[in-house]
């Protein structure tokens, strides 16, 4: 037990929290994440202490700082430190949640042991302080040593109170690499149909931790009926064969396996996760007994975009989700000219991003495919490194004049300047022009000339 709690490290502010409470006759320990953190040998990200204090002897144990009434009601408030903002929790029992979210009644309660048994896992129902030492009233250390996620209590009470619950044991499972205690993962099947009361914003937050776990692809596998029972419309890919000379597994598993290979990014992760989605709805057979997915990006992109959207997930992850998925299928080598026009439009980021995942969806494919595809990726990424390092123009920021340029030549403000530029752009894009200023200058001097013996007005 010794090494145990050794191995809890617990930072001075937090210890002053501790004692202050104490001090005033306050029982109070560290609880929850921070405590399995420290256990797990990782620094806590944020530390949460619970007292037998109630909300009002809390504010007057620190009256000489600033607080917030996080909610009072629910016996919260928090300490603003100079380290930064402290949560401190009065010991509290809870009611029935009939909104399946929120307890509709709290009762504060000067037991730790009762504060604990309402916790959705035991490894997150321990606590711990530096003066009264480690409790664990529900083997949550035991469960920690072994590997495993178990319900506190009765599993079924415990994703029947919130089913957010549900996606936390497989985000604890994908990122601890835990498995799932048996009678908890009954349950979490079992009330699977609960996921439909969450709010999409607590979803996406759950569903973000979880997909950039090192154990997503293998649990979204295992559990693979709850994902579907958030998103129906994603469960057609299981079972959606795929019998062509690119592919050697269905859609699903197709999948699984390049959301297993790409980097632990929100971003392409989610793109992995979508790429194929559109598949089942595009498919087709010939008369020779092979499949095709037509179109199958565009529709993948569409359905992603309704999904991302239900999340409410950021315009610009949407955006880059959905661009990620459009051009996954891109056409193999790729020119110098290509990979310009996609730093110009996306960005730099953008364009190895893409790489990572159409190198992810390669390795999903049959092996033979494999050298001379990777072979081309690899020169692909040489050469996008090659024209960063080389400062070769893809932008209009890039090019050797502006628009300043343009009005002293006699071009008008407005969209013939602005159309003027990119054609310019696209000129030394292609290599057919110099990004030499004269060079520049001289072709922007023929548009005009063309333009004014054609017509008084500009047009492009």
């Amino acid at each position: 037990m010794s090494a145990w709690l050794d191995s809890i490290f617990c930072p001075s502010h937090i210890t002053g929290v501790l004692e202050q409470l104490e001090q005033q006759g306050h029982e109070a320990w560290c609880v929850g994440g921070c405590v399995r953190d420290g256990l797990l040998g990782h620094i806590p990200s944020d530390w949460d202490i619970a007292t037998a204090a109630e909300p009002q002897e809390i504010k007057a144990c620190f009256s000489g700082l600033p607080t917030i009434d996080t909610g009072l009601r629910h016996g919260t408030v928090t300490l603003l430190l100079p380290e930064g903002p402290t949560e401190i929790t009065t010991f509290r029992i809870e009611g029935d949640y009939s909104d399946s979210r929120r307890p509709d009644r709290v009762w504060f309660s000067k037991s730790l042991r009762e504060d604990l048994s309402r916790r959705d896992f035991t490894i997150n129902a321990m606590a711990y302080s530096p003066s009264r030492g480690f409790a664990d009233p529900f083997g949550g250390r035991e469960d920690l040593e072994k590997g495993l996620i178990r319900c506190v209590g009765n599993p079924e009470k415990r994703f029947s109170e919130d089913a957010l619950r549900i996606l936390r044991c497989l985000r604890f499972s994908a990122v601890l690499g835990f498995s799932v205690e048996a009678s908890t993962a009954k349950a979490a099947f079992e009330k699977k149909a609960g996921l439909t009361l969450l709010s999409w914003e607590r979803v996406q937050a759950e569903l973000r931790k979880l997909l950039c776990g090192s154990e997503a692809a293998q649990v979204l596998g295992r559990y693979k009926e709850i994902l579907f029972a958030l998103f129906p419309e994603l469960s057609s890919m299981e079972g959606c064969e795929q019998k062509n000379p690119y592919h050697c597994f269905d859609v699903w598993e197709h999948t699984l396996k390049v959301l297993a290979a790409v980097p632990a990014e929100f971003s392409l992760r989610m793109a992995a996760l979508l790429h194929d989605c559109g598949k089942p709805a595009c498919k087709s057979t010939d008369t020779a007994g092979v499949d095709h997915f037509f179109g199958h990006s565009k529709a993948s992109e569409a359905m992603a975009e309704e999904i991302l959207k239900k999340l409410r997930c950021s315009a610009l992850e949407i955006q880059e989700i959905c661009h990620l998925i459009r051009f996954h299928s891109q056409e193999l080598p790729f020119t110098s000219q290509r990979i310009k026009r996609i730093f110009n439009c996306f960005g730099e980021g953008f364009f190895f991003s893409l790489l990572c995942l159409m190198q992810a969806d390669l390795r999903a494919q049959p092996a033979v495919l494999w050298e001379e595809r990777f072979a081309q990726l690899a020169q692909a990424e040489a050469m996008a490194k090659a024209i960063l390092e080389k400062k070769e123009c893809f932008s209009l920021k890039d090019l050797a004049i502006n628009g300043n340029d343009l009005l002293k030549l006699g071009f008008p403000q407005g969209k013939s300047l602005g159309d003027a530029l990119k054609d310019l752009l696209e000129q030394v894009i292609e290599g057919s022009l110099a990004n030499e200023r004269q060079a520049l200058l001289s072709q922007a001097k023929n548009y005009l000339c063309r333009a004014t013996k054609t017509t008084s007005k500009l047009k492009w």
